[in-house]
C-alpha cells in the first residue's frame, strides 16, 4: 500500500526560496513512498545542505524515522521543520505530543500536548482531544507508579497456534472454551471458530474447527447464551448482509444462521454478548444516534425475538470508541474496551459495576497499568470464579497473537457465581431448578441448618434481580398416604417460602405449590429413585 506522506496533509505549503532544492526534494518524496528510504534520506541530506533553514526535508527525514521506530531522531528533525511560534505550524506541538503518547512517554507527550493547546481557542480543532490527552498522560504516569498485580500465562499449544488468536470465549458453565483464529484460506487468510472443551483432569483439549458455523469466508467475535439457546457471531460482506459486518444467529446445530435483520443496520454491528439472563444482548455499532464513533447498544429479547436496539447510554459510551463488550455471569459486572475513556493509550480495558440489574452502570474504571499499556488492550472475558481473566495477546508465544490467561487483581474481579445461580442461568426459563441442599427431617417441614447456605445463594440471586418472580415447589416421593405426602409437600414449600420474606424477599415476588407425589423425575422403584424425588425446587415465572 502507497505511504501517504503526512506533512503534506497538516502543513501549508511553503514559499520556496531559489536556494532551495526542488529536484532532491521531489526524489526524496518519491523514494519515500516507494519504500526506498535510504535513497530518500540521502536526497534529504542534499536539500539541507543547500539551505539548512527549509523546514519541508526535516519533516520528511522525521516520517522516515517515525516509521523506523526512532522516535527520538524523529523528534529531532520534526522541530527542526517548524516554527515554534508560528500560529499556522502550531499542530506539529500535537504532532510530537501523539508521536510520543503513541510510544508510552507519556511526561514528554504531555508538555508538548501543553505547549499546543496554549495556542489554541476552547472551539479549536483538536483542542478536546489534545486535553484529553493531558488527562491521559496524568493518569497514566500515576498508574504506572501504581502498579496492579498482573502475571499473564499463555493457553499452550492446545489453543495456541503459529497463526493469530483472538477474541476468546467462555461458556458460563466453563467446559467450552472458542476462539477466532486466522487460518489460510483459498486466496488470502481468513478467520475460523475453533473449540476446546475440558477432559477428566479438567485441561483443555485441543482446539477442533466448529463446523456447523465456519464458512469460506470471515467469521469472528461469538457468544453462546448461557442457557445454549442462542449463538451469535459476526460475518462480514455476505450475500445477505445489511452492511459491512453483521450479526448472525444460529438457534441449533442443525440450522443455517441467519441474518439477525431486526438488530443489524447499513452501519457496522459486531461483537455480540448475551447477558447471562438471556433477556439481552450487547453489541457494538457505529450506526447513527450513538455519542461517537463506535458505541456499545443493547437489544432486549423477548418473546417476539430481539428488540430494537437502544444505545448503552453516556456512563458507558463517550465521543470516541467502545468496544468488545463482555458482561459477566454475576449480570453486575461489564468489561470492555475505550479509546474515549481516560487511559494509558490506544484502547484500554474498563470495568463498570451495577447494585443490581435494574440500576444503572456506574462509571467505568480502568483495568490499571501493566493490565493496559501505551498499545492496543481488547476483548477481556471473565470466568464464572471471577478473577480467571482471558485475553488476546502479541506479547511472546506460539505466533502472531495468543491467548492468555491471569488472575484479575481483587478490586476488578467480578462476582463469583454459586453453584446454585451457575444452574439457574444455564435452565431454560420456565424449566425447574432443584435446590439439592435444602433439606428436611423424615416427615418434617422444618429446615436443617445446612439448607440455608444454599437459600442465602437463592436470596442473593433474587436481589440482584428484583424483576424475577419465583414459584417454590415440594415434591415427595410414593411412600405412605398420597393426601399425606401432599401436605408435606405444600407444608416444605411454605418453609422455603417464610424463608425468604424472613430475609426481604418480598412476598408479591414468590409463591409456592406442593405437588406431592404427582410429579416424580425418575421411577419410585429404588430407594435411590425414591431420594431423587423427594425435593424442593423452583421455577422463574417472571
Amino acid at each position: 500500500m502507497r505511504k501517504i506522506l503526512f506533512l503534506l496533509l497538516i502543513i501549508p505549503t511553503l514559499v520556496f526560496s531559489q536556494k532551495k532544492d526542488y529536484t532532491s526534494y521531489d526524489k526524496a518524496v518519491s523514494y519515500f513512498n516507494k519504500g526506498e528510504v535510504e535513497k530518500a534520506k540521502k536526497n534529504i541530506e542534499k536539500c539541507i545542505q543547500k539551505n539548512v533553514d527549509w523546514e519541508k526535508p526535516y519533516q520528511l527525514l522525521g516520517k522516515i524515522y517515525e516509521e523506523e521506530g526512532d522516535i527520538e531522531s524523529a523528534v529531532e528533525n520534526y522541530y527542526l521543520g517548524f516554527e515554534h511560534k508560528n500560529p499556522t505550524d502550531q499542530l506539529w506541538w500535537k504532532k510530537i505530543g501523539e508521536l510520543y503518547f503513541e510510544n508510552g512517554m507519556y511526561p514528554d507527550a504531555m508538555y508538548h500536548f501543553k505547549k499546543f493547546v496554549a495556542f489554541q481557542s476552547k472551539e479549536a480543532a483538536f483542542y478536546k482531544k489534545a486535553i484529553k490527552h493531558i488527562q491521559d498522560c496524568m493518569f497514566a504516569i500515576s498508574a504506572m507508579q501504581n502498579p496492579v498485580a498482573f502475571s499473564p500465562e499463555n493457553m499452550g499449544e492446545n489453543i495456541n497456534s503459529e497463526m493469530a488468536e483472538y477474541l476468546p470465549f467462555i461458556s458460563a458453565d466453563g467446559k467450552q472454551f472458542v476462539i477466532t483464529r486466522k487460518v489460510k484460506g483459498k486466496i488470502d487468510l481468513q478467520e475460523d471458530f475453533f473449540y476446546s472443551q475440558k477432559d477428566e483432569s479438567n485441561n483443555w483439549q485441543k482446539v477442533k474447527k466448529m463446523s456447523s458455523i465456519n464458512s469460506p469466508f470471515n467469521e469472528g467475535a461469538i457468544s453462546i447464551s448461557a442457557d445454549g439457546r442462542f449463538l451469535v457471531f459476526t460475518a462480514c460482506n455476505r450475500a445477505d448482509s445489511k452492511g459491512s459486518c453483521d450479526l448472525y444467529l444460529q438457534l441449533s446445530e442443525k440450522e443455517k444462521a441467519f441474518n439477525l435483520e431486526s438488530i443489524n443496520s447499513k452501519s457496522w454491528d459486531t461483537q455480540g454478548c448475551f447477558s447471562p439472563d438471556g433477556k439481552y444482548l450487547y453489541f457494538v455499532s457505529n450506526r447513527p444516534g450513538g455519542y461517537g464513533a463506535k458505541d456499545i447498544w443493547i437489544s432486549e429479547i423477548g418473546e417476539n425475538g430481539f428488540g430494537k436496539p437502544f444505545n448503552a447510554g453516556p456512563i458507558i459510551n463517550t465521543e470516541y470508541n467502545e468496544m468488545s463488550p463482555f458482561l459477566h455471569a454475576d449480570n453486575l459486572t461489564l468489561y470492555f474496551a475505550s479509546d474515549g475513556h481516560i487511559g494509558l493509550g490506544g484502547f484500554d480495558l474498563f470495568v463498570s459495576r451495577r447494585r443490581d440489574v435494574s440500576q444503572d452502570w456506574d462509571t467505568p474504571e480502568n483495568m490499571g497499568y501493566p493490565i493496559n499499556t501505551h498499545k492496543v488492550e481488547n476483548s477481556l472475558i471473565v470466568g464464572t470464579n471471577g478473577k480467571t481473566a482471558y485475553y488476546a495477546s502479541d506479547k511472546g508465544g506460539y505466533g502472531l497473537e495468543d491467548i492468555f490467561w491471569f488472575d484479575l487483581p481483587k478490586e476488578k474481579q467480578a462476582n463469583e457465581i454459586s453453584d446454585l445461580e451457575l444452574e439457574i442461568i444455564t435452565q431454560k426459563q420456565g424449566e425447574e431448578v432443584i435446590l439439592r441442599n435444602v433439606q428436611f427431617s423424615h416427615n418434617s417441614f422444618t429446615l436443617n441448618e445446612n439448607s440455608f447456605i444454599e437459600l442465602n445463594s437463592l436470596i442473593t440471586y433474587l436481589k440482584k434481580n428484583p424483576q424475577i418472580k419465583i414459584q417454590i415447589e415440594g415434591h415427595t416421593d410414593n411412600v405412605g398416604e398420597e393426601k399425606e405426602n401432599q401436605i408435606l409437600s405444600e407444608n416444605r414449600a411454605i418453609a422455603v417460602y417464610n424463608y425468604l420474606t424472613q430475609n426481604n424477599i418480598t412476598e408479591n415476588r414468590l409463591s409456592y405449590k406442593g405437588f406431592g407425589e404427582q410429579k416424580p423425575l425418575v421411577p419410585n422403584e429404588t430407594e435411590k429413585g425414591r431420594k431423587v424425588n423427594r425435593r424442593t425446587s423452583f421455577k422463574i415465572i417472571q
